[in-house]
C-alpha cells in the first residue's frame, strides 16, 4: 500500500511504519497488564486527575470513506491489509466518559446546523463535517472501557504517540500517568500499536456503525 519512506514522510511513528510494512506486532501484553493493574485499585488517599470512578473509556474516530465497511470486507483481505486500512482511517483519538459518550460530536453538530459559526474550524470538526457532507456518518469506536480517567488518558497518549500527531486531528500530545510515564518513547509507542491492534479486533467484531447528525441528541 505504501513504501516505508512514504509512511515516514506522512508522519507515522517509526515503530508503526515498521509494523505496517512487516506486520510484526510488538509483544506488549505484559506492558498493558502493568498499565491496567496499577490503576485497577487506585490509592483512595491520592489525588487523581478527574477522580477514581471507573466510567472512562477511549474512542477512535474513523472515516468511513477509508474503511468502506472494513468489518464486512475483512474476510477478503489479509490481516495486514485490514490493519493498514484501519490505521489510515483513524483521524482522532480521545478519552470519553459514560455520562457524555458523544460529546466530541456535539460541537460539530452545532456547526452543521448553523447554530455556531467560526472563521477557522478545528481540524477534527472539519473532518467530521466533511464526512457528514458526503452523506456518510462518522465511526466512533469505543474501547478499553470502565477505567479511571488517568488510565484512559495514558492509553490515549500511547495511541497518539504510536500513530503520530501529524496523522491525527488531535491538537496536542497526550498525558502519561503512573509507571508508563517513566518508560522510553519506543516502549510507549509499541504499547500504543498493541492497543491499536486490539481496537481493530473490537471493530471487526462489532461491525461498522456510522453516526450521522440525526443520530446525535444534544
Amino acid at each position: 500500500m505504501f513504501s516505508p519512506l512514504t509512511l515516514l514522510d506522512l508522519g507515522y511513528s517509526p515503530e508503526l511504519c515498521r509494523v505496517l510494512m512487516t506486520f510484526q506486532l510488538p509483544n506488549s501484553h505484559a506492558d498493558e497488564q502493568a498499565l491496567s493493574q496499577q490503576f485497577d485499585q487506585p490509592d483512595q488517599n491520592r489525588k487523581w486527575r478527574e477522580g477514581i470512578i471507573k466510567s472512562s473509556f477511549n474512542y477512535l474516530l474513523l472515516d468511513p470513506r477509508v474503511t468502506k465497511n472494513l468489518p464486512f470486507r475483512s474476510h477478503t483481505m489479509t490481516p495486514q491489509e485490514c490493519f493498514q486500512t484501519f490505521i489510515h482511517a483513524i483521524f482522532y483519538v480521545g478519552k470519553g466518559k459514560r455520562s457524555r459518550p458523544y460529546s466530541h460530536l456535539y460541537e460539530a453538530l452545532e456547526y452543521y446546523r448553523g447554530e455556531k459559526t467560526a472563521k477557522k474550524l478545528c481540524p477534527k470538526v472539519q473532518q467530521i463535517l466533511q464526512v457528514w457532507t458526503a452523506g456518510q456518518g462518522v465511526i466512533s469506536l469505543h474501547c478499553f472501557q470502565n477505567v479511571i480517567p488517568v488510565e484512559a488518558y495514558t492509553r490515549e497518549a500511547c495511541l497518539v504517540e504510536a500513530i503520530g500527531l501529524k496523522m491525527l486531528t488531535n491538537q496536542k500530545r497526550g498525558d502519561f500517568y503512573g509507571v508508563v510515564s517513566n518508560w522510553e518513547m519506543k516502549r510507549k509507542r509499541e504499547l500504543g500499536i498493541h492497543l491499536l491492534y486490539r481496537a481493530l479486533q473490537i471493530f471487526l467484531a462489532e461491525g461498522e456503525r456510522q453516526l450521522r447528525p440525526a443520530d446525535i441528541r444534544q
